[in-house]
Formats: C-alpha cells, structure tokens, sequence
C-alpha cells in the first residue's frame, strides 16, 4: 500500500514537472539590444568599479565599435561588453608588463584590438589565398566538365 501511495506521488509529480516545463517554454523575454551609449555607460561603470581611468576618446572608439558588433549575428548586449572589457584588460596587461603605468588606464589601441579581435571571432578569418589563383582549377580535370560549364 505504501508503495502504492509513493508510486502515484511521483507519477503525478512527473506530471505537475512536465506541465510546468511545457509553460515555461511558452514564455518568452523580448530583450531590445542596446544602442552603442548603453555600451559606453556599462563600460565606464565597469571601469570605475576596478579603479580604471577611461578618456573621452576611448568611449568615442567604444562606441563606434560596438555600433559594428551590434549589426553582427550574436550580439548579446553585457555580455559582449563584459568581453570588450575582459579583452582590452588583457591586451592592457600585456603593453604595461614592460612599461608599467602609474595610473590604470585602457588606451585607444586596447579597445581597437579587442573590438577588432571580437569582430574577427564572429565573422571568421578571411582567406590567405592568392586572389589570382582559380579555386575552381581543380575541377578541370573531371569528367565531362566542361559539359557542366556549358550549363551554368
């Protein structure tokens, strides 16, 4: 009996989960993406928080960089922000291992290479190939090609 009773629990446990699951999916957050001034206002606060002294001319470039990031398939407003920053603190870390700074300071040049780094991850890399070389020199050699060709 008492496995009786437990078995039925479950079961209609199993149940009030999967009724839950099936509303959940049904609900869905409409999140606009930021325009390039919320990124710029999210980076200086983030810069502010560790002490970090930020130029007019570094949220200028920001700005401008984000406003390219935002056009690109997987923007995810803070979330790339935050990854701007993390990258701009490293290539910080790397220029001042050998001229430290008295004052933290992320450079114009550190904001370029993150944003350009970050760019460069979501379109992908553009080929080394020789632009004078045919890709298609290969298929010569196939069988009845040139049939094919006289098609397209």
């Amino acid at each position: 009996m008492i496995f009786s009773n437990l078995h039925s629990f479950s079961f209609q446990h199993i149940i009030w989960a999967r009724e839950l699951t099936e509303k959940r999916l049904l609900i869905f957050f409409e999140f606009p993406d930021w325009v390039p001034q919320d990124c710029e206002s999210f980076f200086a606060s983030i810069a502010s928080k560790e002490g970090f002294e930020i130029d007019r001319d570094v949220l200028d470039v920001l700005q401008e960089g984000c406003s390219r990031l935002i056009q690109l398939k997987g923007w995810a407003n803070g979330r790339d922000v935050k990854k701007i920053w993390s990258e701009s603190k490293s290539l910080r870390a790397q220029r001042v291992y050998d001229h430290p700074e008295v004052a933290k300071k992320i450079t114009v040049d550190d904001i370029n290479t993150a944003v350009n780094n970050i760019t460069q991850s979501r379109i992908g890399k553009l080929s080394d190939c020789d632009p004078n070389i045919d890709p298609l020199a290969l298929l010569d050699g196939l069988f009845r090609i040139d049939d094919i060709k006289a098609k397209l």
